[in-house]
């Protein structure tokens, strides 16, 4: 949240988390937007569709996420090659 109104919004999303490391970018079967379109829309399920990811969206996904991984080590190395 740059500006820190709470709410991150595509911008800045798009600003920080690197679609073009994901393996369909990488295989050329989707375009980096189109990934970072799809990654998006994961925060709004249960809420309002708006392309925005408040903090409570943000933590639930990760939290979603953390629990299908086993390897504390290798979800962190997952988060870091996701966000720059």
């Amino acid at each position: 949240d740059t500006d820190g109104n709470g709410i991150i919004d595509a911008v800045e999303i798009a600003s920080k988390y690197d679609a073009s490391k994901h393996p369909d970018v990488i295989s050329g079967k989707r375009s980096a937007q189109d990934v970072l379109n799809d990654f998006l829309k994961n925060f709004d399920v249960g809420g309002v569709v708006d392309g925005k990811v408040t903090r409570q969206e943000f933590i639930n996904y990760y939290t979603n996420i953390g629990a299908s991984i086993d390897n504390e080590n290798y979800f962190e190395l997952m988060i870091r090659n996701a966000w720059h």
